[in-house]
């Protein structure tokens, strides 16, 4: 299977997932704070971290976080987007989560915004694993991402999301549902001020049955399931099934 996350998350990706989302930031953190009932002092693996969109505004607020991610230029556009904090609160670590960390005792694992199903399953399972052999005995897993019953429900419209953002730049996407693979095979078009270009993806999109089988097998047990990043329960109703959901795990 092609690894192609290794080069999909660079200079442009930042500029196309990292524009016109900072009320949809603010949202996430604020409701992550209030679900895990944070505190500052709290140490928090924000895992993977990307650009920093969530390690940042969580340490400003007194969390002592540590970001993870196997992109090099995520995380240097991390670290030029401190804001003040400072290295006593905030570090950022290249590193990929396959692997396990030289670092534990967290409170909090962060794993938001769909960053599973990348690979293969073997992959997932031991991302997974790495986080929870991450947290302390008590601590807790947070996982944040689509499910298959929102993706069926997109797919059943025969719609294609395009949008423009603020800068005035075109952003198309043509998926493609492989319910056999339950993969979504996906391409992602952009035409504006800094220019055009495509990326390709592909990303298996697990039930919720699955996801929480596969985080058993990792050792992690369901708390509760949440509305995204928010304290509100999730409840699969409604013409998006619930839309984005939030896994909140313990250790085994």
């Amino acid at each position: 299977m092609s690894e192609w996350w290794q080069s999909f998350f660079d200079d442009d990706y930042v500029h196309l997932w990292g524009v016109d989302n900072a009320a949809k930031t603010a949202a996430d953190v604020d409701g992550l704070w209030k679900l895990l009932d944070l505190r500052p002092g709290a140490r928090v693996l924000d895992a993977p971290c990307g650009y920093g969109r969530v390690s940042q505004p969580l340490a400003a607020r007194g969390a002592v976080v540590l970001g993870v991610d196997q992109s090099q230029p995520l995380i240097a556009h991390a670290e030029r987007n401190r804001d003040g904090v400072g290295s006593d609160r905030l570090k950022y670590r290249h590193h990929d989560l396959r692997l396990p960390l030289d670092d534990g005792g967290f409170d909090v694992a962060l794993n938001i915004f769909s960053s599973l199903g990348y690979g293969s399953e073997d992959d997932d399972l031991a991302v997974l694993t790495t986080l929870r052999r991450a947290v302390h005995a008590s601590g807790r897993v947070f996982i944040e991402t689509n499910h298959r019953d929102v993706m069926a429900t997109f797919f059943a419209r025969g719609q294609k999301p395009a949008y423009r953002q603020s800068d005035g730049t075109l952003f198309v996407e043509e998926p493609r549902f492989d319910t056999i693979a339950g993969r979504v095979e996906t391409t992602w078009y952009w035409w504006g001020p800094r220019g055009h270009g495509e990326k390709r993806g592909s990303i298996r999109i697990y039930s919720l049955t699955e996801l929480v089988a596969l985080m058993k097998r990792a050792g992690l047990t369901l708390v509760s399931a949440h509305k995204g990043c928010s304290p509100e329960p999730f409840v699969a109703e409604g013409p998006s099934l619930g839309g984005r959901v939030g896994l909140l795990a313990r250790p085994i």
